[in-house]
């Protein structure tokens, strides 16, 4: 049985590690999304004690995760509280194909929806075509981009209205 749930201190390595492995992998095949090494250990330590990250355990292991955040301004702009945000979706690569991905966001829609949320809103690199088109077929649709300054690459903007 998969639950959901709140992550716990000691599940920032876990997260960590599982992000870090998906960055690999990432590299590995030419995708532009995550690097290795762009996150610390640190900070997901801080983003687990904000409550912002929530896993799926099976039963005791966590094998996916994502950040769910009420607001991102940093990203989508001033916004009226109408929204959630997902960032950091990631999955157990040896877990990859199972929808444990698509169960995380449909959980996310749920807890945004029972937040009185209208939209549950994410982003990814514009280069990320096969990325892009997973979202979309979850449901999502393309509302905008964001570009940054910097090392950062380009992201595409979507959301999935809640009903």
């Amino acid at each position: 049985m998969i639950s959901v749930e709140e992550a716990r201190p000691h599940d920032a390595p876990r997260l960590l590690a599982l992000r870090e492995e998906a960055a690999r992998w990432m590299q590995k095949t030419g995708v532009q999304q995550w690097a290795p090494g762009e996150v610390s250990l640190e900070d997901v330590r801080a983003q687990v004690g904000g409550r912002e990250w929530f896993v799926m355990r099976q039963p005791e292991r966590v094998v996916a995760g994502l950040r769910l955040l009420w607001a991102d301004e940093s990203m989508w702009g001033p916004r009226p509280a109408d929204a959630a945000y997902v960032h950091g979706l990631v999955i157990d690569r040896r877990r990859a194909g199972e929808g444990l991905g698509a169960a995380l966001l449909t959980w996310a829609a749920d807890r945004a929806r029972g937040a009185g949320r209208s939209f549950l809103c994410l982003d990814c690199v514009e280069s990320n075509p096969a990325l892009r088109s997973y979202y979309v077929r979850a449901g999502f649709r393309q509302v905008g981009r964001h570009d940054f300054d910097g090392p950062w690459h380009s992201v595409v903007l979507l959301e999935q209205q809640l009903a």
